[in-house]
């Protein structure tokens, strides 16, 4: 995970590889990473503590602080919250996510929560968006 994660951020940092296929790059290149290579990856960082979807990079003995956050299913209608991370790793998902500007950091108001496990109806940036049960399990939020 912590050279998964490391990879993310050197993906989409310094090569400016798109958020959305980073997931799956870093994917590749972690199982060809030596220790050595990873903790130089680390260093030339600045040893981050999050990788670019909000997830915590572990240390090096693989510990790490959890994200203090529930999934956006959970949240009530009317409330607005901080997106802490996307836990989705499908490229599909990423992108119809990234196209929605619901990504790490950003705030988010849910106005609409339909009955019978229907889609919730956001507001982000000014915008309605509508997110079905299943994609909002991977956004992790914390209330404003």
């Amino acid at each position: 995970m912590r050279r998964q994660r490391l990879w993310e951020c050197f993906l989409y940092e310094h090569l400016k590889i798109e958020w959305t296929k980073i997931y799956e790059l870093a994917c590749s290149l972690e199982h060809a990473t030596a220790p050595e290579v990873t903790e130089a990856l680390a260093v030339f960082l600045g040893n981050p503590k999050t990788c670019p979807r909000g997830n915590p990079i572990p240390a090096t003995d693989g510990s790490f602080t959890p994200l203090e956050g529930v999934p956006l299913s959970t949240i009530q209608t009317g409330k607005t919250v901080d997106v802490l991370a996307v836990n989705a790793t499908a490229t599909d998902v990423l992108k119809y996510l990234y196209e929605r500007d619901i990504l790490p950091g950003r705030k988010l108001k849910l106005v609409e929560a339909a009955p019978l496990q229907g889609p919730l109806t956001l507001q982000v940036n000014g915008k309605e968006v509508a997110l079905g049960l299943a994609m909002a399990e991977f956004i992790v939020v914390k209330v404003s």
